[in-house]
């Protein structure tokens, strides 16, 4: 015996019981009535990205690894801040860099096989817009263009703060920078990648002035704006695109033959001591 359809399973069917509103009019639709939604969640799928109800995508892969990097950084550098052992391991770093340069030690042949593989990858590679890219890079290193971006990045925490402090740390960070670099150079006198002779007076390439000066104003005024910003995100975003455009600095030097090796750690050595010790010690704006 066939199966009957009971009132309520019978979408042909009015259940007339439950019905009180016949005749009163035109009444708005409930979610237990039977009319199909015009974007019903069963069709929505995030397979079909297409389709009008798809999910919306995830965010991409160099997003993910920008704010990975960010936070990552930030707990390496308040491990750092914490720990009187970073700065003196760099202190040490640059004493052996220095003394081998002077004497000419073994280490000096590390400088030589990166510079040979650098101009063979340099000779191999048919991108002509990476040596330019990185030729443009080197400029955030040079005292013309670090500098305005450090007396930028300067005035305007000093604004956000309403305080002279970022002033006092701009100068203190300038000159333990020109105190450092320029007389190290001058009594150094390491000859550059290409060998040629010292002129009388002429600087060295040791430490590297341009990885110098783009790692202590740079990380100067990056560290300034931090200090006045409210978001944290921001702030991990700014100092982690300040670390990638300063370690870029170094990288470009040496891939465009400006500068050794050991002059690039050299120089990242010494900028770690001198951000350790402003953000240590020098006067914070709140």
């Amino acid at each position: 015996m066939e199966k009957q359809p009971s009132p309520v399973t019978d979408p042909h069917r009015r259940n007339t019981a439950e019905d009180t509103t016949a005749g009163s009019g035109p009444q708005p639709l409930s979610r237990s009535t039977v009319r199909h939604a015009q974007t019903p969640r069963a069709t929505r799928t995030g397979d079909q990205h297409s389709s009008p109800g798809a999910l919306p995508p995830a965010p991409g892969l160099l997003l993910r690894v920008l704010r990975r990097f960010t936070a990552g950084l930030e707990a390496v550098l308040e491990a750092v801040l914490k720990s009187i052992w970073f700065p003196v391991a760099l202190l040490l770093v640059l004493v052996v860099l220095t003394e081998q340069v002077v004497t000419h030690g073994p280490l000096l042949a590390v400088d030589r096989w990166v510079r040979h593989t650098t101009l063979h990858l340099v000779a191999e590679s048919s991108a002509t817009w990476l040596n330019t890219l990185a030729d443009y890079w080197t400029d955030f290193g040079s005292s013309a263009v670090a500098i305005p971006l450090m007396v930028l990045g300067t005035l305007t925490a000093a604004v956000r703060a309403r305080s002279w402090k970022p002033l006092a740390v701009s100068l203190l960070a300038g000159a333990a920078l020109f105190a450092t670099v320029i007389p190290g150079k001058i009594l150094i006198g390491r000859p550059g990648p290409e060998g040629l002779p010292m002129s009388p007076g002429e600087w060295g390439w040791f430490p590297s002035g341009h990885t110098s000066t783009s790692g202590v104003c740079l990380g100067t005024a990056a560290w300034l704006l931090g200090l006045t910003l409210a978001s944290g995100r921001l702030r991990r975003l700014l100092h982690g695109a300040t670390a990638f455009v300063c370690f870029g600095v170094g990288v470009t030097l040496i891939w465009c033959n400006y500068h050794w090796f050991l002059d690039v750690v050299a120089g990242w050595s010494l900028t770690g001591v001198i951000l350790w010790c402003l953000v240590r010690w020098a006067p914070r704006p709140r």
